[in-house]
């Protein structure tokens, strides 16, 4: 039976059309929402505004189960025939996993992968019954059941994505590379170490897979014989005399397997080991004076490990990883199943645009036209399936992941340099130049502007208290967190920090007493710095350097040390009150703590209007009752009694909060600076990886 679409508008009553009608908006809606997941996937370390990652989650939502759950549903309750129902649901399993930029929204998604699998199990199962429902009366069997085949490599993937990102899936995943480290300063024992030609690094890039490790007995410690071919480490690569990597283009490329390797030793602080290397000091001189040899490497610095948490990022919410890891058979299954898609794409388009035709006693929606609906739809989700499956195998062909693959066979003698090699060389690096690995954002958070504007949200949640607690406390917002911004990460921020990292000796991170006591105003400021813990630190420093702030002319606004100095402040400030997590204290205290000087200020400065009003109050309070208030006065007044030259009082404090930003960045939750990564990233998570590779991590 054919019904046209204006017969479907107006024959509600007929549950069959309605059953029909829902089963091809809801297909569409699904390819729809599988495409912004492509398209925005990857996209989500450089950060989006709210909008966007509302969409993305309910784009994910819809794809991974929900909308999924209800089409099946009545796919399967139909009481009507239509052969395109079970090719169909093989296209919606296809769907349900195909999208390799996107497996999973958050870490917690990672977790659920035994669910995830049930899930996958269970929707199998009902599209092969309604395989073998129609197996009898239609053709249409011997397009589906291959389907079905790329299907399960998908979802495959898919599961073994999620698992792979699982807790307690790298606590096993990074104990050869944990084993490795613990020993590898005594096998790489060349003399003195060289960080610049990476003599004395046996760092792995490939080869840490445990079926290579030896097990030696009776301690039954794990070792790994390096010269073996399999086995790529950075001194191997930098010591490959190919013509790929020299020059400028080879250090490039170089710097990738560099990344690389540091994100596989970043992977030991997810699965809970040690960190054996952390007190050696080539750990320090490989930062030190190797990544920062001289003064202008602080953006090759940051560069590697930007790249770095770009592999962070595609294990924990993508399926690069596996794909990756999955070795050269797998990876081969996996370029047959696209193979297959795409040609077989071609033929089922060909049957369903052109030559089908509906059965008499099957149900179809036909325009007033004589457009078969069924065969539109159809034809969507072909060209949908297509063009996902050809764009992702080319995003993994210029991937940072198969660039990686292609040096490590590059350096074995496996590959030559020939002229494909130099154009996907040049293409990865290309990609690389036109989008940046993270936002390169700088979140801004200022008390003295911001603490009386709540959030939308937080009125929302005041509303919902009244009727239910136990809802509102779904909305995760509190007092006094609007006005935050964020801005391009500042040149002379990137500097000041990165570059203090240098004059670091023997590793021991400052609260900013270092800085005071170098430009000898320690005695008069060093009881800022001595405070009970770095949040009260942060909010004292934070009141100054605003107060300086309005209290400077604008003639004398215009240099860099102002700039580091009021945008490292607001930025303390902004992870304070929305990211506590990612600092070095206890996040529930910082919440406390930052609540409550949000009542005092509140309470104090309610009349205020201008800054300059603010100002005047503030500083109206000196010696009256001890807060992070008057003390934030206090040292206000300090640092402008310092001023026996212009930029004096802003060299003080640019150097400070440089100083001080490194102490605060060597946060011991790193699952925290992984949900951020999904969000844009965070500078701090930078500064937390770069310490961590130089053996620092910790304040203590």
């Amino acid at each position: 039976m054919s019904l046209n679409v204006k017969e479907f508008l107006l024959r509600k009553e007929n549950p069959d059309v309605m059953k029909l009608g829902y089963i091809e908006i809801s297909m569409l809606v699904m390819a729809l929402a599988a495409v912004v997941l492509f398209v925005t996937g990857s996209s989500r370390r450089r950060g989006w505004c709210g909008a966007i990652a509302f969409v993305q989650w309910l784009s994910y939502t819809l794809v991974s189960n929900e909308l999924f759950t209800f089409t099946i549903g009545q796919m399967q309750g139909a009481t009507f025939k239509n052969e395109l129902l079970p090719l169909w649901g093989a296209f919606m399993l296809i769907v349900f996993g195909q999208v390799h930029s996107f497996s999973a929204y958050s870490p917690e998604d990672n977790e659920q992968w035994k669910k995830y699998s049930w899930i996958i199990s269970l929707q199998t199962f009902f599209v092969t019954g309604m395989v073998s429902l129609y197996s009898e009366t239609t053709k249409n069997r011997y397009w589906v059941i291959p389907i079905l085949g790329c299907m399960g490599i998908e979802a495959e993937e898919k599961i073994a994505a999620l698992k792979m990102a699982a807790r307690s899936s790298l606590a096993e995943n990074t104990k050869p590379i944990s084993a490795f480290m613990a020993s590898e300063h005594r096998i790489s024992i060349v003399g003195e170490p060289d960080p610049i030609q990476m003599n004395g690094y046996n760092y792995l890039v490939t080869g840490d897979r445990v079926e290579m490790f030896e097990v030696m007995r009776p301690q039954y410690q794990m070792q790994l014989n390096v010269a073996r071919d399999e086995v790529v480490t950075l001194q191997k690569i930098w010591q490959c005399q190919g013509r790929l990597l020299t020059g400028e283009t080879g250090q490039q490329l170089k710097d990738i397997c560099f990344s690389f390797a540091l994100f596989k030793l970043l992977l030991r602080r997810f699965g809970g080991q040690p960190f054996s290397e952390s007190s050696l000091d080539k750990t320090w001189q490989l930062v030190r004076n190797g990544l920062l040899e001289k003064e202008g490497d602080y953006e090759r610095a940051l560069r590697v490990i930007e790249v770095e948490l770009s592999f962070l990022f595609d294990l924990f919410y993508t399926k690069y990883a596996v794909i990756f890891k999955g070795g050269q058979g797998f990876r081969g299954l996996k370029i047959l199943s696209t193979l297959f898609l795409v040609v077989f794409g071609v033929f089922i388009a060909k049957e369903f645009l052109i030559n089908y035709k509906p059965k008499t006693h099957e149900l179809n929606l036909i325009t007033t036209h004589g457009v078969n609906v069924d065969t539109r739809v159809t034809g969507i989700l072909i060209v949908g399936i297509l063009f996902m499956a050809i764009a992702q195998c080319l995003c993994l062909i210029v991937s940072n992941w198969a660039m990686v693959l292609l040096i490590c066979n590059y350096v074995r003698g496996i590959y030559d340099c020939n002229y494909l090699m130099l154009l996907l060389t040049k293409m990865v690096l290309l990609r690389h130049r036109w989008f940046k690995p993270w936002g390169r954002k700088l979140g801004q958070y200022s008390l003295l502007k911001s603490f009386h504007r709540d959030p939308l949200k937080y009125e929302f949640k005041s509303f919902l208290s009244k009727f239910s607690p136990s809802l509102s406390d779904l909305v995760d917002v509190r007092q006094g967190r609007a006005g935050n911004s964020k801005i391009e990460l500042p040149e002379e921020v990137k500097k000041a920090v990165i570059l203090n990292l240098r004059t670091i000796n023997d590793r021991n991170l400052s609260n900013g007493e270092k800085s005071l006591r170098q430009n000898d105003v320690r005695d008069e400021l060093l009881w800022a710095c001595s405070l009970e813990t770095p949040t009260h630190v942060i909010l004292v420093w934070h009141i100054a350097t605003s107060l300086c702030k309005i209290a400077t002319t604008p003639n004398s606004l215009r240099n860099g040390n102002f700039v580091v100095a009021t945008r490292l402040s607001d930025y303390c400030a902004y992870l304070v009150a929305f990211a506590p997590r990612l600092i070095s204290d206890n996040a529930t205290d910082s919440e406390f703590i930052f609540d409550e000087v949000l009542k005092d200020c509140r309470g104090s400065l309610k009349e205020c209007k201008s800054d300059r009003d603010k100002y005047e109050k503030i500083m109206s309070m000196l010696g009256g009752q001890e807060t992070i208030i008057h003390e934030g006065a206090r040292l206000a007044n300090d640092l402008q009694g310092l001023q026996n030259e212009s930029d004096f009082m802003w060299k003080v404090l640019a150097d400070f909060w440089a100083e001080l930003m490194l102490f605060v960045a060597p946060s011991g939750d790193p699952r925290a600076h992984v949900e951020h990564l999904a969000e844009g990233g965070e500078f701090v998570t930078h500064l937390w990886a770069l310490l961590s590779h130089a053996g620092i991590l910790n304040n203590g």
